[in-house]
């Protein structure tokens, strides 16, 4: 059953953070005391990552943990875990994570429009950069099929230059590391991601701003959230 809320363009300066562990109704209540407006939270690529993570203590975001994010008042976006690094991608292979990006967000019961991002980083070095724009845009494609607005996560070793990331990547929706990052062209970025936690809950804040195009990330906003 898709969740209760509504997709919302995210606030010029809100407060976010992305998680890699599961959180319950106390955590998520606690981080909006603390003047949190929204959370990010991961899906797996396939079902060996998605086995692999439930495992180790990293699971996957879940309907019940969704409701109690956003109960505690927080909205709530997601993305897809990473490769480790070195790894190689292609258009078969960014369908196919694709493909299981909205299956796992609609499993959570994300409802669609609202933001689905893609991590892209740690690509293996001397790729050939038009097997990284393939991989983007056919997982762009799989995720819009899906229902979901798709966006982009750029961290390191992502090898495109800002005219690429902005012109042959089919997306408007792009999220930058910490760190020395590349930027994008024209547009620029909609969330601004600040490492606070080096620690193993891999917890890191994440601000929201409207680009140099007036665009806004999109996320699933509570009731007592909505516009």
């Amino acid at each position: 059953m898709p969740l209760q809320g509504s997709a919302q363009p995210a606030w010029n300066g809100a407060i976010g953070f992305d998680i890699a562990t599961r959180l319950n109704s106390a955590d998520a209540s606690k981080y909006a005391s603390q003047g949190f407006n929204f959370c990010i939270r991961y899906v797996s690529r396939d079902e060996d990552t998605r086995r692999y993570n439930d495992t180790n203590g990293t699971p996957d975001l879940t309907e019940s943990e969704a409701e109690e994010i956003l109960g505690a008042g927080l909205a709530l976006m997601v993305v897809q875990h990473c490769p480790l690094p070195g790894w190689h991608p292609t258009g078969p292979l960014g369908q196919a994570y694709g493909e299981s990006a909205a299956l796992y967000a609609a499993d959570a019961g994300l409802p669609g429009q609202v933001n689905l991002w893609l991590d892209l980083e740690g690509i293996a070095e001397n790729t050939d950069r038009q097997d990284i724009i393939d991989y983007c845009n056919a997982w762009f494609a799989a995720v819009a099929a899906g229902g979901y607005a798709p966006g982009v996560y750029i961290g390191y070793d992502v090898w495109l230059s800002p005219d690429e990331l902005f012109l042959n990547l089919r997306t408007s929706h792009y999220w930058r590391a910490a760190g020395d990052i590349t930027e994008v062209s024209h547009r620029g970025y909609q969330l601004f991601q600040h490492i606070r936690d080096p620690g193993p809950l891999e917890f890191d804040w994440d601000v929201a701003r409207n680009d140099a195009l007036g665009g806004t990330a999109i996320w699933l906003a509570p009731d007592q959230l909505a516009a």
